[in-house]
């Protein structure tokens, strides 16, 4: 799930609200970021409150980002907004899914106007690709779970090969991607694919985001099979 940068406000503000809005739209999640960082998530009616969460030890303040959400068009599509900037509109989509243990987010059709998103959104409704760039936050009980699944230094070979199978899957959403945004560079392909790869391995019941030592290229040495899908590079053959 990205960081959404340059959302701040005070924390003494954000509990205040915090407290004084009820309904359906207080939830709490969690995410992390590829190093293992761990951030909490908190919507409320009108905003999210971003705090990061970080080791006791740590001499640094955390930071605490706020999403304002101008206005949600129903239950799981937002537009929201940076109030300290301008041009800072965009879609937000959610969906929540395993009995709530996860919920997926991504965003679409930034634009300086928010009234072009609502049209862009009544007309096209979500790209055909939107799959391909959401980020997954979890449930406190789903994080629990995560945290005492097995890393990346205990992965099988059929879970190996199960993640790398998801450049197959996933094709499709790459072509629709690319068609739409021809200028992409591959990196940002890699790292749609790397996503898809953790998300499949938290269905298969790893924790991605565990901070271990690995090298799967050591693990797996001598898998021509998990060797050639680590390295060759994405076809749309």
């Amino acid at each position: 799930m990205p960081t959404l940068k340059n959302f701040s406000t005070t924390l003494s503000i954000c509990l205040f609200m915090a407290i004084s809005v009820q309904g359906q739209e207080n939830s709490t999640w969690y995410a992390y970021s590829l190093e293992g960082d761990k951030q909490k998530i908190t919507e409320l009616k009108e905003f999210m409150i971003y705090q990061e969460l970080q080791e006791a030890e740590s001499p640094y303040p955390a930071r605490v980002d706020t999403v304002f959400i101008e206005k949600r068009l129903n239950d799981s599509i937002y537009i929201i907004t940076n109030r300290t900037r301008d041009g800072a509109f965009v879609l937000l989509a959610s969906k929540i899914f395993q009995d709530g243990a996860i919920k997926s987010m991504g965003m679409y059709y930034p634009s300086d106007n928010m009234d072009d998103i609502e049209a862009l959104y009544q007309e096209k409704g979500l790209p055909t690709w939107q799959a391909l760039t959401t980020n997954w936050v979890f449930s406190e009980s789903k994080t629990r779970d995560l945290e005492k699944a097995p890393g990346y230094d205990e992965v099988t070979r059929d879970a190996m090969l199960a993640a790398l199978g998801i450049r197959q899957e996933i094709t499709p959403s790459l072509k629709s991607y690319l068609n739409d945004h021809p200028d992409t560079q591959p990196f940002r392909l890699y790292r749609f694919v790397e996503v898809k790869a953790q998300q499949k391995f938290i269905d298969l019941g790893y924790n991605p985001y565990k901070r271990v030592t690995y090298n799967f290229e050591k693990q797996f040495e001598g898998d021509e099979e998990i060797l050639k899908a680590l390295t060759e590079p994405i076809s749309f053959d």
